[in-house]
C-alpha cells in the first residue's frame, strides 16, 4: 500500500536573497580560488590555467583572456605543463599564485594580456597551498615545510624573510599587526615585529581550517564540514568565540561582504553559497543558494559574489528577491540498485526563497520508470515542499530528469538529474572481484575478494 506524502513547511523567515546574474563556463577547469582586484575578477584553475574577467559592470561577466603558464615559468604562455596553478593573492599590478612548481608572479597591468615573471627562488620543491598579501609581506603555506615569508617591497623580486614551523599549515592570513595559520585543525597566531614574529596565541579547532578571513574586529574561521566559527579580535586580548555556524556541506573558502556598516561573509560550501551575518546575537544565514555545482573559490565586489565552481563561474546578487524564487536541495538522485519489478522513492525538497508566491507551470519526469507521487502547483514565500519520486525498475541503466517549469524570473526552468541501476557500481549491489598491483604504501597485490566479511573503503583519483 502506498500513501501520499506531501508534506510543506512554512519559515517565519524567507527571501534568502541571493538571485543568479551571470554564468561562465571557461576553458579552464579543477578551479580552486578567486580573487577580486578593483573591476579584475581572477579565476585560477588547476587545468587550463587562469581566466580574467572585466567586472566594471559587476553583475556580468566579460571574459578578457585565458592564461596558461608553461611548466618553466616565465614568458606569456606556454601549454600549461605541469605548473598546475592553486590559490592567489594580488596586489596593485602583481598576482602571485602558488602551483605544482612553486609560486609564480604575474604582471597584470594589463589584464587582458598578462605576463608571467617567472617563480620565487626557493618554492620549486615544495607543496604549496594559500597566501596572503599585507603591505609589503607574502605568507605562503607549505604543508609540513611551514610559513614562507616574503618582503615584496620589489614585487618582481621578492626576498626571503623567514619561514615559521608547521605541522600541515593549509592557509593563512594576514593584517596589520598578527599572521594568522591554519595548521591543520590548530590556529595559530603570531604577532608581527617585522622582519621578527613572535607566537602569541594558539586556538584549537573542531575541523581542519579550511581558509581565514579579517574584517576589521572579526576573525572567520572556515572549518569545513563543522561550518564557519566567528571571533571578536582586537591587539589587546586573545580572540574571544563569537559564534560557530554549521553550513549545509562543507565550508571552503570565505569572502567578506563590504557594501554596508554590517558583518557578512560569503562562504563558499561544495554545493552552495552561503551568506552569513554576524551579530552580538551570533551567526545567521541570510542568503543561500545551491550552485549544483562543486563550489570551491568565492570573490566578492559590494554586494555581489562570484563563485568558482570547479568547471564554471556564476555572479550572484545579495539583495532583497522581489518575486519568486526556487531552490531544490539537491539536483541529483541517485537510486540504490533495484531489482526488477520493485521500486524505491527518494525525496527533494522543493523552496521557495522569493517573497511572492512561486506559480509552477509544469513538472514532469523524462523517463516513465521515474514516477512523481505529490506533483508541485504552488509555493508561498518561505515555503518548502517535499517532493516523493518513485523508481520502479523494469531495465537496466534507466536516467532521466525531474523538471519544474515555473515563474522564477531568472530560473524559469531547472532540472534535477535521476539516476536508476546505472551502469556501474549502485548501492547495495554485488561489488565485482578484482586484482590489482599495489603501487604506493606496500607491495604486492591486492584482491578484492581476499577482504570477504570486512568494509574495504575504494578511493580512485584520476592522475590530472
Amino acid at each position: 500500500m502506498r500513501y501520499l506524502l506531501l508534506i510543506i513547511f512554512s519559515s517565519l523567515s524567507f527571501a534568502l536573497n541571493l538571485s543568479i546574474l551571470d554564468y561562465d563556463n571557461p576553458s579552464a577547469t579543477h578551479i580552486l580560488d578567486a580573487e577580486i582586484i578593483d573591476d579584475l575578477l581572477i579565476v585560477v584553475g588547476m587545468i587550463g590555467g587562469i581566466e580574467f574577467y572585466d567586472i566594471s559592470n559587476p553583475e556580468s561577466l566579460n571574459h578578457l583572456t585565458s592564461f596558461n603558464l608553461s611548466s618553466g615559468g616565465g614568458g606569456g604562455g606556454g601549454g600549461g605543463g605541469g605548473a598546475k596553478p592553486n590559490c592567489i593573492s594580488v596586489i596593485d599590478d602583481y598576482a602571485y599564485i602558488t602551483t605544482k612548481n612553486g609560486v609564480v608572479i604575474i604582471d597584470i597591468s594589463n589584464p587582458s594580456n598578462p605576463q608571467s615573471l617567472g617563480y620565487i627562488s626557493g618554492t620549486s620543491n615544495l607543496i604549496l597551498e594559500d597566501l596572503d598579501i599585507h603591505e609589503n609581506l607574502l605568507a605562503i603555506a607549505a604543508h609540513e615545510d611551514g610559513v614562507l615569508l616574503y618582503d615584496i617591497s620589489n614585487p618582481s623580486d621578492p626576498e626571503y624573510v623567514t619561514t615559521i614551523e608547521s605541522e600541515n599549515s593549509w592557509t593563512v592570513d594576514l593584517d596589520q599587526y598578527f599572521l594568522y595559520i591554519g595548521d591543520q585543525q590548530t590556529l595559530k597566531i603570531y604577532y608581527i615585529y617585522y622582519p621578527a614574529f613572535e607566537y602569541y596565541h594558539s586556538i584549537e579547532m573542531s575541523n581542519a581550517i579550511k581558509d581565514i578571513v579579517i574584517d576589521d574586529d572579526i576573525l572567520y574561521v572556515a572549518i569545513g564540514s563543522d561550518g564557519v566559527a566567528a571571533y571578536s579580535v582586537n591587539s589587546n586580548s586573545f580572540p574571544s568565540l563569537i559564534d560557530i555556524y554549521s553550513t549545509s556541506a562543507m565550508a571552503n573558502k570565505l569572502a567578506v561582504l563590504d557594501f554596508d556598516y554590517t558583518q557578512k561573509i560569503a562562504v563558499s560550501d561544495w554545493d552552495d553559497v552561503e551568506i552569513l551575518e554576524v551579530s552580538s546575537d551570533g551567526i545567521e544565514l541570510i542568503g543561500y543558494k545551491n550552485t549544483t555545482r562543486r563550489t570551491m573559490g568565492i570573490a566578492t565586489k559590494e554586494n555581489y559574489i562570484y563563485s568558482a565552481e570547479w568547471a564554471s563561474v556564476q555572479v550572484f546578487e545579495f539583495g532583497e528577491i522581489n518575486g519568486p524564487d526556487i531552490d531544490l536541495s539537491t539536483y541529483e538522485l541517485n537510486y540504490p540498485y533495484v531489482e526488477n519489478g520493485n521500486s524505491e522513492s527518494l525525496f527533494v525538497n522543493v523552496i521557495n526563497n522569493g517573497n511572492q508566491t512561486l506559480d509552477v507551470n509544469d513538472n514532469y519526469t523524462t523517463n516513465s520508470e521515474f514516477d512523481i507521487i505529490n506533483p508541485l502547483i504552488s509555493l508561498a514565500p518561505g515555503d518548502m515542499q517535499t517532493v516523493e519520486i518513485v523508481y520502479s525498475a523494469n531495465s537496466n541503466n534507466s536516467s532521466g530528469s525531474y523538471r519544474i517549469f515555473s515563474n522564477d524570473i531568472d530560473e524559469s526552468e531547472i532540472v534535477c538529474e535521476t539516476n536508476g541501476n546505472i551502469d556501474g557500481a549502485n548501492i547495495g549491489q554485488e561489488a565485482p572481484d578484482f586484482n590489482l598491483q599495489i603501487v604506493a604504501n606496500g607491495n604486492g597485490n591486492f584482491r578484492l575478494s581476499d577482504h570477504l566479511g570486512a568494509i574495504v573503503v575504494i578511493a580512485f583519483f584520476a592522475p590530472n
